[in-house]
Order: C-alpha cells, then structure tokens, then sequence
C-alpha cells in the first residue's frame, strides 16, 4: 500500500511538472525597444555613449493576443519610458517609467495592464510614477515601424533584414527585457517630452538604437 502512494504521489508531480514546462505564456506580441545610445555600433562610439548615454529607453508592447486577471488584452499597445540616472545597462536601482495606454482602453484592461507589467516588469520599469491615458498608435509596414502617442512621443524605426545583416560583435547591449528573435533596427525619428519625467530628447538623424522581436510573458 505504501509502495503504491509513493508510486501515484511520483505520478501526480511528473504531470504537474509536465503540464508547467508546457504552459503557454498568457500574452504574446511584438516588442519594440528604443535606447537614448546606439546598441549597433563600433567601439569607440560606444565608449563615449556609454557613461553619459543610455539613461533613457523606450519600450512598446504591441499586443496580438492573450489575457491577464481574465481580461482580454487583444490588440492593445502599451508604451513605457524608462528614464535613470546612469546607463540603464548597469543602473536598476534609480529606474523611473510612464506608462502610455490609448483612451480606447476600459479600466479594467488599463488595470490588467498595469497589474502585467508591474507583476512581469517590476525589474525592468523600476518605479512607475504615473500611468498616462493618451493617443497610442502602433503601425508596421514591411520592417518599419511607426509609433506615436499624442504629443509626447515620436518613435520610426526600421528594423535590419535579418539577424545576420548585422556583427555580432558589434552589438554591446542586450534588450532590457527577454525577448525572441531579437533584431537591431535604426531610428530614424526619436523624440519625447512629457512632464512626468524630468528628461526629454530630440534625436537628430539615425541611429543604431533599437531592438526588434517578440514577446510572450
């Protein structure tokens, strides 16, 4: 009798364990990261970006399909800017974020949103100050990528063809989230400014700067 409780309590973890590694992430989509210092870039630039550069980010979840708390997430596009006080490569600690939902949203997926990323992305938005309702558009043609909200944000970039059009090598930085098939791509517009954050930017011309790929989580 005892052989058998041992052997149905070992059948019952394998299944559970089992039915965990294949669990599907809840929400998945597309992911674009914007960086306020090249990612692509020889070594010298990089040297002289990376100590007075790079405090500032970017990060667009474009939203194909999934749910959180039971609310539908479908379609939507969340914007957070990260801003710190040195390279976000290196500086966790003093990370400050804004995150961007369009009005379109209910409150209940504004809250499932926030609940998402503050449970999913604590590490990565350090403290969230303030979350802003505000025209979010999210538009994708080819490899370039258009994203607006309001008045605050400008971001179009255009992704390279494919992982090996670029030099290994010559990538510094990872994105600050995980993501898949991750592909650098260039801004070729960048520019914010809202209240919420004591920063703002203007880039002018492109840069090397961003992250493309997909997100599940």
């Amino acid at each position: 009798m005892k052989s058998i409780s041992v052997l149905t309590a070992l059948a019952l973890t394998l299944i559970a364990g089992f039915a965990f590694a294949t669990e599907t992430p809840t929400v998945q989509g597309e992911y674009i990261e914007a960086r306020s210092a090249s990612v692509y870039v020889g070594a010298c630039h990089f040297g002289a970006e990376y100590v007075e550069g790079g405090r500032e980010a970017t990060l667009v979840w474009n939203i194909q399909h999934g749910s959180w708390n039971n609310v539908s997430l479908d379609g939507l596009t969340v914007v957070a800017v990260v801003s710190a006080k040195s390279n976000l490569d290196i500086d966790t600690e003093t990370r400050k974020s804004v995150l961007y939902l369009d009005p379109s949203t209910t409150a209940e997926q504004r809250t499932a949103i926030s609940s998402m990323l503050t449970t999913k992305q604590a590490d990565v938005l350090g403290v969230v100050v303030a979350t802003q309702t505000a025209p979010v558009e999210f538009t994708k043609e080819g490899t370039k990528y258009d994203v607006t909200v309001g008045d605050a944000l400008t971001l179009s970039a255009n992704r390279y063809p494919c992982a090996n059009c670029t030099q290994p090598h010559q990538i510094w930085y990872k994105p600050l989230t995980a993501i898949q098939d991750a592909i650098v791509g260039k801004s070729e517009v960048y520019q914010y400014k809202d209240t919420h954050l004591p920063v703002k930017w203007q880039q002018s011309g492109a840069a090397n700067n961003v992250f493309v790929g997909s997100f599940s989580m």
